[in-house]
C-alpha cells in the first residue's frame, strides 16, 4: 500500500527533508532553512514573501479560474536537543535537532507545490493556495507573529490545513480529532526566597528547597482534587534549581513549568490554586514566593466540517481502516492561532515504520520517521487542495 502512494519525486522529497534535518535552527533563527525554502520556490518559479513574522515565508499559487482560497501551514523550527540517532543525515548543529518532524512539515508544503505544478493545477484548477512556512512553533508563537505581520489583514481563507508527524501511527495512516484537538499551554515561573545559611544549622535558616519540594508535592493535588475528573489537565515542573554546595542552604530556589488544559475555565482554576499555594509558603515555611504565569497557546479547535472533509478525502486515498478519529492531545500547537481566524484542521500524519512499530516519540533525541510519510502527506494535501471544500 505504501509503495503505491510514492510520488514520482519521492527521492527529491527525501533529499529536501534530509537537508533540513542536517541544519536545524531554533525559533526565529531559521535563516538557512528559509534560504533553502526560498531557493526551491525560485526553482519552481513560485512567488513568495519572505521575512514574514521574523523568518517566515508565504508562497502563493493562483489558478486561471476563480474559486476558494486555501492554505497549508508548515512550521520550520527545531528544538534545543542533542541528536542521538546514527543516521547519516543527523544534525550537524550541536545541541539542535529536528525532533518534532518540522523538517518533514516544510518538505510537505514544497512537495504539495510541486504536485500542483506537475498536475498543471494553475491552468486547470480553481482559486488560490497559500503556503505558509512558519517560524517559531516551539514556544515562540510564530503563528501569531505571522498573523500580526499585516499580510493577512482582510485575507479571506476558506480552508487551512496543517499536518503534524504522529509517531504513534504507522506511515500510511492518519488521525483526526473532532472539535478540540490540542490543549492550551501556559508557562509558570516561581522564585522562592528564604534565608540561607549553613547546612548544619537549618533551624537558623528558612530553606527554599524544602519549601519548593513541598510546593511541587502539594501541586499534584490540584489536578487530582480540584479539577473535575471529567476535565483534562497537566501541571509539570520541568526545572528546579537551587544551591551551589552540599553544605549550604541557599537563599533562593527557582522553578519553571507548564500548564496544559482543554478549557479556559480549568486553566484559570489551576492558576488561582497555584497562587494560593505559593502564598501559603510564607506561613508554613517562612519563605516568600513570587509566581508569574505567562499564557502560551490557546486550545486548538478543528472545524467539524473540515474534519469530515478530510476524513472523506483521506479514506478515498488511504482506505477507511487507515483513517482514525482520535481524542484530544495535551500537547499545545500554535496552529491554534490560525484556526481561531480561519476554518481548518490539524492532521496527525502517521510516520513510524510499519515493519518496526512505534519506537520513539516526539521530542526524543532518537526521533526519526519513515520518509514514505512525506509522499502520503503530499498526496493527501493534493486532494484537499483540489477537491471542493465545504462552503466553496
Amino acid at each position: 500500500m505504501l509503495q503505491s502512494l510514492l510520488t514520482p519525486f519521492h527521492d527529491w522529497l527525501v533529499e529536501l527533508r534530509r537537508t533540513f534535518h542536517q541544519y536545524p535552527e531554533l525559533a526565529y533563527q531559521e535563516m538557512k532553512t528559509a534560504a533553502v525554502i526560498a531557493s526551491v520556490l525560485d526553482e519552481l518559479k513560485v512567488p513568495y514573501h519572505s521575512g514574514v513574522g521574523g523568518t517566515g515565508l508565504i508562497a502563493a499559487l493562483a489558478a486561471a479560474r476563480p474559486g476558494p482560497t486555501r492554505a497549508l501551514r508548515g512550521d520550520m523550527d527545531a528544538l534545543p536537543i542533542e541528536e542521538l540517532t546514527r543516521v547519516p543525515y543527523k544534525s550537524r548543529h550541536p545541541g539542535k535537532m529536528h525532533a518534532c518532524g518540522h523538517d518533514g512539515h516544510i518538505t510537505l508544503l514544497l512537495g504539495a507545490i510541486r504536485w500542483l505544478l506537475e498536475q498543471d493545477w494553475p491552468k486547470n484548477g480553481r482559486g488560490r493556495v497559500l503556503f505558509i512556512f512558519q517560524p517559531a512553533e516551539e514556544g515562540g508563537a510564530g503563528a501569531a507573529a505571522m498573523l500580526e505581520s499585516g499580510l493577512f489583514k482582510g485575507e479571506k481563507i476558506d480552508a487551512i490545513f496543517a499536518a503534524h508527524m504522529h509517531p504513534e501511527l504507522p506511515a500510511g495512516a492518519i488521525e483526526l480529532a473532532r472539535g478540540v484537538s490540542n490543549a492550551s499551554s501556559a508557562a509558570f515561573h516561581l522564585r522562592l526566597t528564604g534565608t540561607g545559611g549553613h547546612g548544619a544549622h537549618p533551624h537558623l535558616c528558612a530553606d527554599p528547597i524544602v519549601a519548593g519540594a513541598h510546593w511541587v508535592t502539594a501541586m499534584q493535588s490540584i489536578v487530582s482534587r480540584n479539577v473535575s475528573p471529567l476535565e483534562s489537565a497537566v501541571i509539570t515542573v520541568g526545572r528546579f534549581q537551587a544551591g551551589v554546595a552540599s553544605n549550604v542552604i541557599p537563599q533562593e530556589a527557582v522553578l519553571d513549568g507548564t500548564i496544559r488544559t482543554l478549557g479556559e475555565a480549568t486553566r484559570a482554576l489551576i492558576v488561582e490554586r497555584l497562587g494560593e499555594l505559593t502564598a501559603s509558603l510564607d506561613n508554613s515555611h517562612r519563605v516568600s514566593g513570587e509566581l508569574t504565569v505567562n499564557a502560551g497557546y490557546p486550545v486548538l479547535v478543528n472545524d467539524d466540517a473540515m474534519v469530515e472533509f478530510c476524513r472523506r478525502e483521506a479514506e478515498k486515498l488511504l482506505g477507511a481502516s487507515a483513517v482514525k478519529i482520535g481524542a484530544p492531545r495535551m500537547g499545545a500547537e500554535d496552529f491554534a492561532f490560525f484556526l481561531q481566524r480561519y476554518p481548518g484542521v490539524l492532521i496527525r500524519l502517521g510516520c513510524h515504520h510499519p515493519e518496526a512499530g512505534y519506537l520513539h516519540g516526539l521530542h526524543s533525541p532518537y526521533f526519526d520517521f519513515d520518509e514514505r510519510a512525506l509522499d502520503v502527506g503530499v498526496r493527501l494535501f493534493g486532494r484537499l487542495l483540489t477537491e471542493a471544500v465545504p462552503g466553496s
